[in-house]
């Protein structure tokens, strides 16, 4: 079943790709990525996708706001 993102979660999750991809090299193309590596990005994203299913479950918690605003992709999600 696919959850729909909100979309604090989906730059949760772009963060996380960029985070991880920097680890490895944005020069690197994805094709390019070894086993590891591609295991490092998808686990990024993953967590930061659970991460967040976990926040809009709990009708208690509010977004975590933690991320910082100079981080990448910070640029409005259309809907």
């Amino acid at each position: 079943m696919t959850h729909p993102l909100t979309p604090d979660a989906q730059r949760a999750c772009l963060r996380a790709l960029a985070s991880a991809a920097a680890r490895v090299g944005f020069d690197v193309p994805l094709a390019k990525y070894t086993q590891v590596q591609a295991t490092e990005v998808i686990e990024a994203v993953t967590m930061a996708y659970e991460k967040s299913l976990h926040v809009q479950s709990e009708p208690s918690n509010k977004p975590n706001k933690t991320l910082t605003d100079d981080a990448p992709f910070d640029d409005p999600i259309p809907f």
